[in-house]
């Protein structure tokens, strides 16, 4: 199993109104049987202040 991955630095990395600049993310292969576009990691969460509505299953900022 061949698997790449690399860290790349985003100018910005926007969601909805939620906007970190000059972040960095991990860039790899992801292969669950599903398909995921991508996963929005706990630092984005942590630095953009997130809470997660799991009722609702929705995100808000704080």
């Amino acid at each position: 199993m061949n698997l790449l991955t690399g860290f790349k630095t985003l100018n910005s990395l926007k969601i909805e109104d939620i906007q970190l600049d000059h972040f960095e993310i991990e860039v790899g292969e992801m292969n669950y049987g599903l398909e995921i576009n991508g996963i929005l990691g706990f630092d984005f969460m942590r630095i953009a202040g997130i809470i997660i509505d799991t009722e609702m299953l929705e995100i808000h900022k704080k």
